[in-house]
């Protein structure tokens, strides 16, 4: 319990940081916007390439891992779809980032800390990562576009368009290629996609911290914390329970890839919804309170768990 509450301390701290620039007037009110949009543009995508190239197709084979994961993450998908669809009535880019939010994990900041404490090694959170930043995340920006376009037809050269305009695809499927071809880079060049890279995390933390200072005449609603709470439930609970009942009882895993699948699951939403959240001005407030109730949570929920094991 005290090492994961030192990982995730800093966290709060950055968070915290951000909160009190906003509060006491450091930076402009349009700050953590900019930085959001900064992020999205340019350190998301750097860091994007750099894990994926850097990770190596070698060390992402484990196809029944891959294989529970996926079905995980689809099924939340399905379930948390029709919930949030009957319960609080959402529908287009709303529903998307609520579900979003349901199954996207910190595979970087926290869940490469996490793996190496838990497990000794950071390939699941890698390969987690791959998943992630190389097909879900690019193909959620290309919904988003596709729902916040204010078009009601697409034809197939709009929606390459779209994908063209994705920095995140661009950057994913650039990496995986340079993989494929075994195409090498120079150091210098990996080290300046690793700094442009590197305060993503960071940053984005600040920029959450930063955006959740609300003035004195603004709040949260209830709405919107119920909404935020109903979505940390789905990630915190029925994730790491359907990766347990998935990785056991259909894709079979050992004991040590099993309760890989169960801890990637649990790891809290990852600061890319509060980014995309701020790209298309949508579930902004329920994405700030998300990634803290999600957070925070993740100390309990892996605390429960590591009594179990």
């Amino acid at each position: 319990m005290g090492e994961i509450v030192k990982l995730v301390f800093p966290i709060f701290v950055i968070i915290l940081l951000g909160y009190f620039a906003a509060r006491k007037n450091f930076l402009d009110k349009n700050a953590g916007s900019l930085l959001s949009r900064y992020l999205f543009y340019f350190s998301l995508p750097f860091l994007t390439f750099a894990n994926i190239y850097n990770t190596g197709l070698e060390n992402l084979l484990n196809l029944d891992f891959i294989l529970g994961a996926v079905i995980t993450i689809f099924l939340v998908i399905v379930i948390s779809s029709f919930f949030h669809k009957k319960v609080f009535g959402l529908s287009g880019p709303e529903l998307i980032m609520a579900v979003f939010g349901g199954f996207y994990v910190n595979a970087t900041y926290m869940g490469m800390p996490v793996s190496t404490l838990l497990l000794g090694s950071v390939t699941p959170p890698l390969i987690i990562l791959v998943i992630q930043a190389g097909m879900i995340f690019p193909l959620i920006i290309y919904l988003l576009d596709r729902k916040t376009s204010g078009k009601t037809k697409f034809s197939l050269t709009d929606s390459l368009i779209i994908l063209a305009k994705n920095p995140l695809m661009i950057a994913a499927a650039g990496a995986v290629l340079s993989l494929a071809f075994k195409i090498k880079y120079p150091e210098f060049i990996m080290m300046a996609l690793d700094l442009l890279g590197k305060p993503a995390s960071t940053a984005g933390l600040f920029a959450l911290g930063f955006t959740c200072y609300l003035p004195a005449d603004s709040t949260f609603t209830k709405r919107e914390q119920l909404q935020a709470l109903s979505v940390s439930l789905f990630k915190l609970l029925l994730q790491p329970l359907l990766a347990y009942l998935i990785g056991r009882y259909v894709v079979r895993l050992d004991d040590w890839w099993l309760r890989a699948l169960v801890v990637v699951a649990m790891l809290p939403t990852a600061v890319n919804h509060f980014i995309a959240s701020q790209k298309y001005k949508l579930f902004q407030n329920e994405s700030k309170l998300l990634i803290l109730f999600t957070t925070f949570g993740f100390t309990i929920t892996v605390s429960f768990f590591l009594l179990l094991i």
